[in-house]
């Protein structure tokens, strides 16, 4: 039965495959795209695919693969499996199929927004003993499922106010959520992996860390003074760049399973610097550079480190990255930062940069299938 796969025994199994191929492929086709090589065939412009599919498909499978994972280990129940996750999974998929079917804009708007509201549901059933994980994560994703809707809608049903709006709400929810779980899971795996050594970060730093984080993924008015929203940005660094230096980022530089994390948070903590510069900088603001160093940088750079530790110590493996993981990590890194500076500082080579960039990146997320495929479709060795 295929429920009873190995694939389907655990969130991590199915999402993480799921969210390496999307990494892949999105961007890949809508580079050749917009280029010129070739026209897909789309329900929606090629621009509104790449971007809504990035934000929500990619992020949507990470968050499955990860928190479904970890939420049995933070309540010490079973995980979901069998055909909860196939289902969760073929709703995931159904989505993503959706695009390249011709549908009314009613019946697209249904069949791209059924994942979020499962997954929240799900989690929540889980949770629902757990308040102290439930009121953190599930008002997180139901921020998600609604910043989806919205941004799905106001596409489909020509309120660009609103699709913006939504899109800014939910890049500020992900960026949260990563900073928050990356506070809960640095420290935890750099302690554990690195004997002896002490990571102690104050509660009240965290909360001073993510109140500001939380005010930012509210939906600000387009009114509202830049000088707030400055303001709010400058303390979320301020607060996150201490926080970061006592996650004692430097000893974990020989440990590249673990300073791959290190590097994913620095990047998302220079994404609000450089947001913070777009607010009064055209050229930052115009070019969407913020936005793709929090995605394909710190978003991706983060993800492909979990990704990597989850897979091969849930299976039962050694959690080391050999030179094949190592490699993903920089394809991944350098393919970030060439897409997302190349336009702010040599304009002119904008277009002509986007192959290595998108090369690069897709060749990270690669490496991962090749690398573990096999892992995630088979029992683990003390199993068989």
């Amino acid at each position: 039965m295929i429920k009873n796969l190995p694939l389907f025994s655990i969130g991590f199994r199915p999402f993480f495959i799921l969210a390496a191929f999307i990494a892949m492929i999105n961007p890949l086709l809508w580079i050749l795209d917009y280029l010129g090589h070739f026209d897909l065939i789309l329900n929606t412009s090629s621009l509104f695919w790449h971007g809504h599919e990035m934000i929500f498909g990619f992020t949507g499978a990470l968050i499955a693969g990860f928190i479904l994972t970890a939420s049995s280990n933070w309540t010490g129940t079973l995980p979901y499996k069998g055909s909860f996750l196939i289902g969760l999974t073929v709703l995931w998929l159904v989505e993503r199929i959706s695009y390249f079917i011709p549908l009314p804009n009613t019946v697209h708007f249904i069949l791209m927004n059924m994942f979020f509201p499962i997954l929240t549901i799900m989690l929540g059933v889980q949770l629902w003993k757990f308040p102290k994980q439930r009121n953190v994560f599930i008002p997180i994703l139901v921020g998600l499922t609604v910043g989806k809707l919205l941004h799905s809608g106001g596409y489909l049903f020509s309120q660009q106010a609103l699709e913006l709006s939504a899109k800014d709400m939910s890049l500020a929810l992900i960026r949260l959520l990563v900073l928050l779980l990356a506070g809960r899971v640095i420290p935890f795996f750099t302690t554990k992996k690195i004997k002896g050594l002490e990571v102690n970060v104050p509660a009240w730093l965290n909360r001073l860390a993510l109140t500001p984080l939380i005010l930012l993924a509210l939906p600000w008015p387009g009114s509202t003074p830049v000088l707030l929203i400055s303001l709010l940005l400058a303390w979320a660094l301020a607060s996150n760049l201490l926080r970061f230096c006592l996650w004692k980022p430097h000893k974990t530089i020989k440990v590249p399973i673990l300073f791959i994390l290190n590097i994913g948070a620095i990047i998302i903590l220079l994404s609000m610097l450089q947001e913070l510069i777009g607010l009064f900088n055209d050229r930052v603001f115009i070019t969407k550079a913020t936005l793709h160093l929090l995605m394909a940088g710190g978003l991706g750079i983060i993800s492909i480190g979990i990704m990597t530790r989850v897979s091969l110590g849930h299976t039962g493996r050694t959690i080391v990255a050999d030179k094949w993981i190592q490699l993903s990590y920089i394809s991944i890194i350098i393919g970030a930062l060439i897409r997302s500076w190349v336009p702010i500082f040599y304009f002119e080579q904008y277009a002509t940069s986007l192959y290595p960039a998108v090369l690069l990146w897709t060749l990270g997320f690669a490496i991962f299938l090749i690398r573990f495929v096999v892992i995630l479709i088979t029992p683990r060795p003390d199993e068989t």
